[in-house]
């Protein structure tokens, strides 16, 4: 027997699966694989912390996307020195102290160690599983930049997913041009990395256009791209919380005030005054105008002129 007949299905022995049950947060966050990439300090941390607040919480929605599914449990597999107790601070009073476990992970290169990783979340049965970093959960020796390694640390965490356990891979965007420039080629390893996820997330952070977070994913209605602000709740606090940021106004040239001179200009004509020259003219309405009587003299020839016995306006000649 073939792998096609061994694993082989007939469409009808598929289960379908809605949209609905594809998301934990709409358009955003899969419910299988999801990748957040973006540069060092752009946030990738904060708004996986916003998005596990939101989820245990039974938030309606987050960014204005709908939440979909309240967790009661988060596990989250951290890699950088201190992140346990960052993380804790950024969780710390937004949600129970229980719904959060945290855990090392160090890749020691041994190839039973992520089985033993997927065994333990399958017995714990957590709603999300988050991997912050990839790269940091590296066996020694191995280089992320390479295909070869990209697909075996996707291959290593595909039996988390397939056990029903969502999961968030957070890991950097490469530096350099051959990479990062879409949202499909953001995470160092490429299309590697890409292929093997459900929803692709990227977190971009620049001092001009401000944080922007932008996905590609599989069965969404719309890949996003939403400007964001993240702030604390409060100044004795590190709890994130994201937030559309407000458009910037357009800047509209509004139309000029009509000059004076034009006003009365207008006036003129529609009244058609009993004088028929320009100084008699200038004399009766420079009090109107609070202006002296030569001034409106000199504005009155450039604007009026006379016309079959009535004051009519002066055509505009092209510039």
């Amino acid at each position: 027997m073939g792998a096609v007949k061994d694993m082989g299905r007939r469409l009808h022995q598929i289960e379908r699966v809605p949209y609905e049950e594809a998301f934990l947060i709409g358009d955003l966050l899969t419910t299988r694989i999801t990748v957040l990439s973006g540069e060092p300090k752009a946030g990738k941390t904060l708004l996986s912390a916003g998005m596990g607040t939101a989820l245990l919480n039974g938030e309606p929605t987050f960014l204005g996307l709908p939440v979909f599914r309240k967790l009661d449990h988060i596990v989250f597999g951290v890699t950088d020195d201190g992140a346990p107790e960052e993380l804790k601070e950024r969780l710390h009073g937004a949600v129970p102290d229980d719904a959060v476990t945290v855990f090392p992970v160090e890749d020691p290169g041994d190839s039973g160690y992520w089985p033993g990783v997927a065994a333990d979340l399958a017995d714990m049965r957590p709603g999300l599983f988050v991997l912050d970093n990839i790269i940091g959960a590296l066996a020694p020796g191995e280089d992320i930049a390479s295909p070869v390694t990209a697909q075996r640390i996707m291959r290593s965490l595909r039996p988390i997913s397939e056990a029903g356990i969502p999961s968030l891979l957070v890991t950097h965007t490469p530096k350099g041009t051959t990479e990062g420039m879409n949202v499909a080629s953001s995470p160092i390893g490429g299309r590697a990395i890409a292929a093997g996820a459900r929803g692709l997330i990227t977190l971009r952070n620049s001092g001009k256009h401000g944080r922007r977070i932008q996905t590609a994913s599989n069965r969404a209605r719309e890949d996003l791209d939403l400007n964001v602000t993240v702030r604390r709740a409060d100044e004795s606090s590190e709890v994130p919380v994201w937030e559309l940021a407000e458009p910037r106004l357009k800047v509209i040239s509004l139309p000029k005030t009509q000059a004076w001179d034009e006003q009365l200009a207008a006036r003129i004509v529609e009244e058609q005054p009993e004088e028929t020259a320009y100084a008699p003219l200038s004399k009766r309405y420079a009090p109107v105008v609070g202006k002296s009587a030569e001034t409106v003299r000199q504005r009155l020839r450039d604007t009026l002129e006379r016309v079959d016995g009535r004051w009519a306006l002066k055509p505009v000649r092209p510039a």
